[in-house]
């Protein structure tokens, strides 16, 4: 089974919103210090060197094996012990993993079918197939709109057609810049499931006359609202997935199946985008890309997400982002 990072707090805890570190195992969530320092066994110096987080666990090779020798021996250890380092998976809050990334970043049109039903949508990422010879790479504010498992995807009053985007996201371990395409993946560190949530149809002040620039800026600023990249549940290290380039992701709204494909079919792969991005601006450890969604978004259906709604992602060999629609007040 594939190794579990989990960023949570402890509701019910002395210290409600403190972010610990910790190990997915079955029903349980195992704190990886609590844990380290338990079983005696395992030498885990993260706490006093790199104040353990899943970003920078991922990126040190000696950490994430302390983490997994603690995963291990949980697994045989007697109740008691357990007891004392995990608690049950529904006691505590999932965040994200990576909560706040230094920075996220996204693809407009990397499924070639997302793009073709785009065109029958009102061009609803700005691309064309004809621009296909390079990637088009956005931002999205991290610190309000990266929220976690089961945290509510906003409709606020002013907003017309949100929309869900199914999404393998790449966590970057060990940063760099101008890095080649036949070195990229040694940047990567671990995976999990991004929700690119949009406002496809933006719509703040009225206008006297709309420009194509408009266009792009409302576009863009559509992917900035609150809340509007959920992500989880879970980190999974890179070493633990045979190919990130084979993956089934799925999504659905309410259970009905809306987005069906799988990784391959992507246009730009990992290791361009990373080729591609480093020469743009210095990746640094825990940053993510989310690498593009593939067709039936709700804009090409005509079904936008409305209050009630739950959002279903499954990656495989991740598990499944679930997120419900809830009305925001003014």
């Amino acid at each position: 089974m594939s190794t579990r990072l989990v960023t949570y707090t402890i509701p019910d805890g002395p210290s409600p919103t403190r972010h610990a570190v910790g190990l997915w195992v079955g029903d349980y969530v195992v704190d990886v210090i609590g844990a380290a320092q338990a079983c005696g066994t395992v030498d885990c110096r993260c706490e006093a060197e790199c104040r353990p987080s899943v970003a920078t666990i991922l990126a040190r090779e000696d950490c994430l094996a302390a983490v997994c020798a603690c995963g291990r021996w949980f697994e045989t250890a007697d109740a008691t012990a357990r007891s004392q380092v995990a608690r049950p998976l529904s006691e505590v809050k999932l965040l994200a993993p990576v909560p706040r990334p230094p920075k996220l970043l996204a693809l407009a049109g990397n499924y070639r079918a997302h793009i073709k039903e785009s065109q029958g949508a009102g061009n609803i990422g700005r691309v064309v197939e004809s621009d296909l010879a390079t990637p088009r790479v956005f931002m999205k504010p991290v610190s309000n709109t990266v929220c976690g498992p089961h945290d509510p995807i906003f409709i606020n009053p002013h907003n017309v057609f949100v929309d869900y985007e199914a999404e393998m996201a790449v966590i970057i371990g060990q940063g760099g810049r101008n890095i080649s395409r036949a070195d990229a993946l040694k940047h990567v560190s671990g995976i999990t499931i991004c929700n690119d949530v949009s406002e496809r149809d933006m719509h703040i002040w009225d206008r006297p006359e709309t420009r194509e620039w408009d266009k792009f800026f409302d576009w863009l600023n559509g992917k900035w609202c609150d809340n509007f990249a959920p992500m989880g549940p879970c980190a999974v290290p890179i070493g633990d997935i045979p190919d990130i380039h084979n993956l089934a992701m799925k999504l659905s709204v309410n259970g009905e199946l809306r987005q069906d494909s799988n990784t391959a079919e992507m246009v730009f792969d990992v290791p361009m985008l990373i080729e591609y991005i480093s020469h743009v601006c210095t990746l640094e450890t825990g940053d993510i890309i989310a690498t593009g969604t593939p067709s039936g978004v709700g804009k090409a259906l005509g079904i936008a997400l409305e209050p009630g709604d739950v959002v279903d992602i499954e990656l495989e060999g991740v598990g499944i982002l679930s997120n419900p629609v809830v009305a925001r007040e003014a």
